[in-house]
């Protein structure tokens, strides 16, 4: 049984890639609205993960709709793979530096007023 592709099956991936970019843009922009996170350490770089799950799903798709050879469909699973790893760290990054955060902000000391 023959696996039956369309071209329309690329604007999920073509959508979250330009999602994405707004997304950068954004981010961006809001950086540099706010000096205190303009420090190299705070990036958690979410903003791309759209980007790269959407760039694996378009070279997965793209191989299937182009019907590429054995070396070529092999080429672009091991590409689409290695991918799928970094997008899989990028998220656990972003989510453990989003915690980090949350619970720095969470139990800062607040300066008591003295009573005497």
């Amino acid at each position: 049984m023959p696996l039956t592709v369309h071209w329309g099956d690329l604007w999920v991936p073509a959508s979250m890639m330009v999602l994405s970019g707004f997304l950068s843009l954004g981010a961006r922009a809001w950086r540099r609205r706010r000096q205190a996170a303009a420090r190299w350490r705070s990036r958690t770089h979410w903003e791309w993960l759209p980007f790269l799950f959407g760039l694996v799903v378009a070279i997965g798709e793209l191989s299937r709709l182009l019907d590429l050879p054995d070396p070529g469909a092999t080429i672009s699973e091991v590409v689409s793979r290695a991918l799928a790893l970094t997008t899989v760290f990028l998220a656990f990054r972003a989510v453990f530096l989003l915690v980090l955060r949350g619970t720095r902000v969470l139990f800062r000391r607040r300066p008591t007023a003295s009573r005497s």
